[in-house]
């Protein structure tokens, strides 16, 4: 578990994974997690003279001190002289690739580097909650966080840089910490409804506000009026009632004309989501025709007690969910007005949509 989590918190994550593990999510991203179980296997008896890395922590030394070892090391010492979160600045220049691989930590020089960026919960939390750990993950993240950067740029005129900025349902902060360097110290925020999470967040030093959310929202833990909030693989998961409290509780933090950017899950999801396909059939309509209707599909995962979603009348809110297009179109429109849609090749079950507040 990551550094500066104790008994207690472990405890408790432990009991978060085994309700996680009863779900379908769990089980739709096994073959992910078991292939990174593997390449980890593989580096532990691959033999230390055969070319390739000794281990995770110094594999990308290489690529980093040939390619980029000056640039780095500049930013390297104006890390140790720096002060304060402002040292993140420092960053906005490089490549969002460049970038991405700094913060897996997966290397050794540069420490003032890695002292100043956040910590990287352990491998198996990351799977646990995502599916991917490492450098799979940080390309999966990557490629989210350049098209929200430059969704902001479009549609804002601006960067990223003077915006108010949530992460919403930020998990163990994957992402949070990719928009460290975009957004001004005091600008950054975090939200989840599982408080052991934050902890995670606190414990590998994420550089932003955080507060637990609640399940079924009225509103946020923050006082802030938002340019930019998004969402990822949140709207994926939601019963509709608890989506529609979430997206009124994000209006009403979002000033007016501001973005909310949001993954929802395409069609094809329910080749993977047995427990959704009788929904369809309810309509009595096949699948193809009902899904280019307003339609929201939902199957809870199990109500239990451990659940960290369930709440205390044995229900739960938390499940697999594909939301039509045209669903969104219809029902969200009093709210917002969705301005692209757009597919992430390294992530193609989290479809991107860039919306804003009417």
């Amino acid at each position: 578990m990551p550094t500066g989590l104790h008994g207690a918190d472990v405890h408790e994550l432990e009991r978060l994974r085994r309700a996680y593990e009863s779900s379908l999510s769990w089980r739709v991203t096994r073959p992910l997690r078991a292939a990174g179980r593997l390449r980890r296997a593989v580096r532990r008896t691959r033999p230390a003279d055969s070319g390739s890395p000794a281990d995770a922590g110094e594999r990308l030394d290489s690529w980093l001190l040939h390619y980029y070892g000056d640039r780095l090391a500049a930013i390297d010492r104006a890390c140790e002289a720096g002060d304060g979160a402002e040292r993140f600045a420092l960053f906005r220049g490089l490549e969002p690739d460049l970038w991405a691989l700094l913060l897996t930590q997966q290397y050794r020089a540069f420490p003032n580097i890695r002292a100043l960026l956040p910590s990287m919960p352990e491998p198996e939390l990351q799977e646990q909650w995502n599916g991917r750990s490492g450098l799979s993950l940080a390309s999966q993240s990557n490629s989210f966080y350049v098209r929200l950067r430059a969704r902001y740029a479009q549609h804002a005129g601006t960067s990223l840089e003077r915006a108010r900025v949530l992460d919403f349902g930020c998990g163990w902060g994957r992402l949070t910490r990719f928009l460290a360097r975009d957004v001004a110290v005091g600008h950054l925020f975090g939200c989840d409804p599982v408080e052991k999470i934050l902890d995670v967040c606190r414990a590998t030093r994420v550089p932003a506000s955080l507060a637990r959310s609640e399940f079924l929202p009225d509103g946020l833990p923050f006082d802030e009026q938002f340019d930019l909030v998004y969402a990822f693989s949140v709207f994926t998961h939601l019963s509709e009632t608890a989506h529609e409290r979430c997206l009124r509780a994000l209006y009403r933090a979002l000033r007016p004309e501001a973005l909310l950017i949001v993954t929802i899950r395409p069609p094809a999801y329910l080749d993977f989501c047995e427990p959704l396909l009788p929904h369809i059939a309810a309509a009595g309509e096949d699948p193809p025709a009902a899904l280019e209707r307003p339609l929201y599909l939902f199957a809870a995962h199990p109500a239990s007690p451990h659940h960290p979603q369930c709440r205390g009348d044995d229900e739960i809110d938390y499940g697999e969910t594909v939301i039509t297009m045209a669903y969104v179109r219809e029902r969200w429109s009093e709210l917002f007005a969705v301005l692209d849609v757009d597919l992430l090749v390294e992530d193609p079950y989290q479809v991107m949509l860039t919306l804003r507040r009417r």
